[in-house]
């Protein structure tokens, strides 16, 4: 059961953790560029993502009642990921970038007080 629940986690933060690879990439690219290309490749990690889930908490389900509750559920995950991914991919993705630039102006904050301190 622990492994199952491990793989499922993974499953989970596959997203996040794709998004924030393509976001090291994509980081020094203008903003119009940036965004479109994370949005469409965060929409199609995001469904194949969820689908993988679904798919393997059918087939690996410890036990066949598991297995029964998520093949019978409606697929409501599916059909979000399918419709508002994007909106999900932007979202990370703008959290990122904020977090980014506020790195980037305390570091910048900080090593300019240090050097005129330092003079």
């Amino acid at each position: 059961m622990e492994l199952y629940e491990t793989i499922k986690t993974v499953l989970g933060l596959l997203p996040i953790i794709f998004i924030f690879i393509v976001f090291v990439f994509v980081k020094n690219l203008k903003w119009s560029y940036r965004y479109p290309i994370v949005m469409m490749s965060g929409w199609i990690i995001i469904f194949l993502s969820v689908l993988a889930m679904q798919e393997y908490s059918i087939q690996y389900a410890p036990t066949e009642k598991i297995a029964e509750k998520v093949a019978n559920s409606d697929g409501a995950a599916v059909a979000f990921s399918y419709l508002f991914g994007w909106a999900y991919a932007l979202a990370l993705m703008l959290i990122m970038d904020v977090s980014h630039k506020t790195y980037l102006y305390l570091s910048r904050k900080v090593f300019s007080s240090e050097k005129s301190y330092n003079e």
